[in-house]
């Protein structure tokens, strides 16, 4: 597919910023996002002259009309725009509900796209023990992973009834670090912590509970790659194929700096993922396989910290 005409929504997320960095400069890219500022700086700031950073309220219909009177159709969209925060969906989950479906469904009812990939996330598989593929049956209780779950359904949906959609993607993504993200994140907020000194750190839980993300450059190409392979329509995960333990995050991050860190443990922690995928399509169909090794990716994330 040679892709001309992209819409990016979130883009001035974490990933976001990394899509327009790495996307190809012969893409028309519309870059939508809400609340963040300085979208527009950013663009600037790294002579992106093929993205156009365009302001819009995805949960609110008036918004999404507007913004369709001058953008009615796509070749493609990544759609990125969701809840930054799953963890809060347990106290708000209207507010998760309406962040991460109700904005999906208004722009489906109102933009036409040749081929969408929806960012979902690895989160379905909430309650899941062992190896899990898209095949396997989820019933997720956090109200994150349902309206996670819901949105997939939706864009489904709309593909096979409103035509509004072309193919499609569902990619059950299971997360990523490094440059631009949230300084709440595990990676920045410890990096920063022992690039300032800080040798002791208290985990909840015993640590070995396990994270399987990815240096974002890997996540990005990804996503870039699923974006330009219309045709396709389906559900896939996306994981780095090499879970570590939040012990080994800490250590790691040591290791790069050149120091000793002590690691103690109290509680427990409610995020103690038990289930990993096994499913090969991302590899086998599409060709993506995350190379970047999170001690490389340490690296690299320590270097973007000093430079800023």
């Amino acid at each position: 597919m040679n892709v001309l005409n992209v819409l990016v929504t979130g883009a001035s997320g974490f990933i976001g910023h990394n899509v327009l960095l790495r996307a190809p400069r012969d893409w028309r890219v519309t870059a939508v996002y809400h609340q963040a500022p300085g979208l527009d700086e950013f663009v600037k700031q790294h002579g992106l002259a093929n993205v156009c950073a365009v302001r819009c309220d995805l949960t609110d219909a008036a918004s999404v009309a507007e913004f369709a009177k001058s953008n009615a159709s796509f070749d493609a969209c990544l759609y990125l725009a969701a809840n930054g925060d799953p963890a809060r969906s347990a106290e708000r989950p209207a507010w998760d509900l309406t962040l991460n479906t109700l904005g999906l469904v208004t722009l489906l009812e109102r933009v036409r796209v040749g081929h969408f990939v929806y960012v979902s996330s690895g989160a379905v598989y909430d309650g899941l023990n062992g190896p899990v593929t898209p095949a396997t049956p989820v019933m997720p209780l956090l109200p994150y992973a349902i309206s996670k779950l819901a949105s997939e359904h939706y864009l489904r949906a709309f593909a096979a009834r409103s035509k509004t959609v072309g193919s499609y993607v569902n990619v059950r993504f299971f997360g990523a670090y490094g440059p631009y993200e949230p300084d709440r994140k595990i990676t920045t907020k410890w990096m920063r912590a022992v690039m300032n000194g800080q040798r002791e750190f208290t985990l909840r839980g015993n640590g070995e509970n396990l994270v399987d993300f990815m240096y974002v450059d890997d996540a990005v190409d990804g996503f870039l790659k699923l974006t330009s392979s219309a045709g396709f329509s389906g559900t896939v995960d996306f994981a780095s194929g090499t879970p570590i333990s939040v012990n080994a995050v800490v250590q790691t991050m040591a290791k790069v700096l050149g120091v000793d860190v002590a690691i103690r443990h109290e509680g427990h922690t409610e995020e103690y993922i038990q289930f990993h995928t096994v499913d090969q399509t991302m590899r086998e169909r599409f060709g993506v396989r995350p190379s970047i090794s999170f001690e490389d990716g340490v690296r690299r994330l320590r270097q973007f910290l000093e430079q800023r």
